[in-house]
């Protein structure tokens, strides 16, 4: 049983670990490095968390589980033959192959400039601090989106600005008409104001057409020069999806069945932002890939003893918290939200339940 990245539902598998091995099923998980965790990746860039609360070893708890590592990046599969192809040449043989290797960020525009940083992975973030930290010059940095993860990189920018005494103007560039275009108005609002009051500059209905050498070039022909610009224009399924010669989606998620397998290859499984689920379209969120976690557990260990699945139901609302950086946070639960200080130390509270789950098994 190969598990192909350690995103957050393989987390959970590898902790079954010992059901597998009473299987007499060797359990192995793939992946070329940490799992960075994206609810912190914010924090970690401002220096309020640290790259050890963000991360989780997979090799160490693998090894803790009874589990096996081996470290690589897979290019592709051989079906008829049930074999890996990592990129190193590498072919393991596998009897159920599950992957839950996450997303990348989409580019809606086309890039020719340096200094041009991507939200995902969630270590560029630790690399994007130690380069802001590196330049002592006064930095335009631009952030590219609107949605959620835009308002928190833009947050914790200017935290990191006034924790390093740092002068840094921030400009979010949002091609809609309101920061948090899916979010209720009043928090799109409150949102808007924190940002602002914390020196942000918002610029509304600005859509990108190209990014030059530092300069932003606008669709209607205006243009922004930066220093620094962060992309978080959306996500789409890892570019390895698309070669698994299996059904998926416009976005390049591997399509599958709600028992989390490809519907053409019960062998072949997939969870968090690298699946779409039939009857579902669903954002690219970890929260899925949590909740998707124990199903897919139960399914592999289902197939292993001819039992019948279960189907995983993805709940229609679920509790999202923005972290401001300003000590706030703002959380939103469908068409409800609230914000304030508690609403931040409640992220901070179930951001270090979830991470000490898995930390704590191999000692962190």
């Amino acid at each position: 049983m190969i598990l192909v990245g350690a995103g957050h539902a393989h987390l959970e598998v590898l902790l079954a670990a010992r059901a597998f091995r009473q299987r007499g099923t060797e359990l192995c998980v793939i992946d070329p490095g940490r799992f960075w965790y994206s609810g912190l990746g914010s924090a970690m860039l401002a220096g309020t968390a640290s790259e050890e609360a963000d991360t989780v070893d997979p090799q160490r708890l693998a090894a803790s589980c009874g589990a096996t590592h081996l470290c690589g990046r897979v290019a592709g599969l051989d079906r008829p033959a049930r074999r890996l192809i990592l990129a190193d040449g590498r072919r393991p043989s596998y009897d159920l192959v599950s992957f839950n290797v996450g997303s990348t960020v989409r580019q809606p525009f086309p890039v020719d400039s340096p200094d041009v940083w991507t939200v995902k992975p969630i270590a560029n973030l630790q690399r994007l601090r130690q380069a802001l930290l590196a330049d002592s010059r006064p930095l335009t940095i631009a952030v590219a989106g609107g949605g959620p993860t835009s308002c928190e990189l833009a947050g914790n920018l200017l935290r990191l600005a006034r924790d390093e005494r740092r002068a840094f103007r921030v400009i979010l560039v949002c091609a809609a008409d309101r920061l948090l275009p899916k979010a209720p108005p009043g928090a799109s609002a409150a949102a808007a104001q924190r940002l602002g009051s914390a020196g942000a500059e918002i610029l509304l209905n600005r859509r990108i057409a190209s990014v030059r050498p530092h300069r932003i070039v606008f669709a209607d022909g205006a243009g922004l020069d930066f220093d620094v610009l962060v992309q978080a224009t959306g996500l789409a399924a890892s570019q390895v999806m698309a070669e698994l010669s299996l059904p998926t989606r416009r976005s390049g998620e591997l399509e599958v069945t709600t028992a989390l397998h490809a519907r053409e290859d019960a062998r072949v499984f997939a969870a968090g932002d690298c699946a779409a689920i039939e009857g579902y379209d669903l954002p690219k969120i970890g929260v899925y890939g949590v909740r998707a976690g124990p199903i897919l557990r139960d399914n592999l260990l289902a197939a292993l003893d001819g039992r019948p699945p279960e189907a995983y139901r993805p709940q229609a609302r679920y509790l999202s918290i923005l972290d401001l950086g300003d000590e706030t946070g703002l959380a939103m639960r469908g068409r409800q939200w609230r914000h304030g200080r508690s609403m931040l130390w409640l992220k901070h509270w179930l951001d270090r339940r979830f991470m000490r789950r898995y930390q704590r098994r191999y000692g962190a």
